[in-house]
């Protein structure tokens, strides 16, 4: 056990849910008053297509599976990636307090298969449509993709560019599809994860090529072999 918390210790990165998790659920408890509605032109000849509930709800695998593989095997990428993510999570907290949001636009009738409509149903009664732009959903989706792609273990793998590219764009689309975003609040996102691109990866502002001393496990160095 102490030998995993000695290995382990970049855990301490995820404290930084003490302070968002009460702060977005804070924004979501907020009346309807003074929220401004994303609503365009483009939102409204995007039809709702119901079965794309299976990519939205696909995310949280997504994110989940990105972080734990980089939190075990490579740390370097690890506090990149959730640099990329915790940094871009706080501008959209800061964004969604001065200037609230809404995309209530969802259809009075869900059709489908019997699974999609009771994902599509779970979702609209879990999540508000409120706090919406920039999205997190697609800014965390695009941060996940980026940080496999640089992962040293698949930089040379056109598979896994084909796999985080596609998760990434599926899960984009799967907001706007099930009526949860606006267009806006995608591209908006995409500006922000170009911009933390540019300084997590391109100029690495924070120096964590320098200061992380990174040692591979072997299953990582093994996992590396294998994805070539």
């Amino acid at each position: 056990m102490k030998k995993f918390l000695s290995q382990y210790k970049h855990a301490w990165v995820f404290l930084y849910f003490i302070i968002y998790l009460p702060w977005y659920f804070g924004l979501q408890q907020r009346g309807t008053f003074g929220f401004k509605d994303v609503y365009t032109s483009i939102d409204q000849a995007i039809p709702f297509v119901s079965w794309f509930i299976y990519p939205y709800v696909y995310w949280f695998l997504f994110v989940a599976g990105t972080i734990a593989y980089l939190f075990f095997f490579h740390k370097k990428d690890f506090y990149k990636c959730v640099a990329f993510l915790f940094i871009g999570m706080t501008v959209c907290l800061i964004v969604f307090t001065i200037y609230p949001t809404s995309f209530d636009h969802r259809p009075t009738v869900i059709e489908g298969s019997s699974l999609s409509t009771f994902l599509v149903n779970f979702i609209y009664t879990a999540d508000k449509s409120q706090n919406v732009f920039p999205s997190i959903h697609v800014f965390n989706s695009i941060g996940c993709a980026l940080a496999l792609i640089k992962c040293r273990d698949f930089k040379n793998s056109n598979a896994m560019k084909i796999f985080a590219n596609t998760s990434a764009i599926m899960i984009t689309l799967s907001t706007m599809f099930i009526k949860q975003h606006s267009i806006l609040d995608a591209v908006s996102a995409g500006v922000l994860a170009i911009i933390l691109y540019i300084l997590i990866y391109k100029l690495d502002v924070l120096k964590i090529e320098e200061r992380v001393d990174e040692k591979r496990p072997r299953l990582s160095k093994s996992f590396s072999k294998i994805s070539r």
